[in-house]
């Protein structure tokens, strides 16, 4: 991945398809790095040298810290002007009423949907501190955070967990000095 002095960086998780890989291939477009993070990448970024990406199963958030530290300092070493985090990945999985989803789907689904985007955003916090960068994090939610649909409930749960989130960075780091911004739904 290539960064100079007084370039932005963007980290935008599931990459492979949809609303990631429409992101990182327009801030690829405005000239930004982009650090993208998931399961799978998207064959149509790979070959622009300011793209890299992690593969991380988001479901398994202990692993984390452990697998991304260490991509975060790269970036916050070479000191781009401003950093975004955009916690896109998402999964429908664990769809039926309640009383008939496994626990494994429940637990699967609510770590991609929630812990993932509650992880990655502490990492970010953690990792870049200095207030003279740009830092913005934004959580994709959804009109499910807001309104019960039969069969999604734990969809709905984790989005509405996204938007306290969004509000919670907001309380913790908007009135501090640290210049974090926290944005909510798309």
């Amino acid at each position: 991945m290539q960064m100079g002095a007084g370039e932005h960086a963007a980290i935008v998780t599931r990459v492979s398809r949809g609303l990631g890989a429409a992101l990182a291939r327009e801030l690829l477009g405005r000239g930004s790095t982009v650090l993208g993070i998931g399961r799978a990448s998207n064959v149509g970024l790979a070959g622009d040298d300011r793209y890299r990406f992690e593969h991380i199963d988001l479901a398994d958030a202990a692993a984390t810290d452990t697998l991304l530290t260490e991509r975060f300092r790269d970036i916050e070493k070479r000191r781009p002007i401003s950093v975004c985090l955009l916690n896109n990945a998402a999964t429908v999985e664990a769809i039926g009423v309640l009383g008939w989803l496994s626990s494994g789907e429940i637990s699967s689904a609510i770590a991609t949907n929630l812990s993932a985007a509650v992880t990655l955003a502490n990492l970010f916090c953690r990792v870049f501190t200095d207030s003279k960068v740009s830092r913005t994090v934004i959580n994709i939610s959804s009109g499910a955070a807001e309104e019960a649909l039969s069969g999604h409930a734990v969809y709905s749960v984790a989005k509405a967990g996204i938007e306290m989130l969004t509000l919670a960075l907001a309380v913790e780091h908007e009135r501090r000095p640290s210049g974090q911004s926290p944005y909510g739904r798309a």
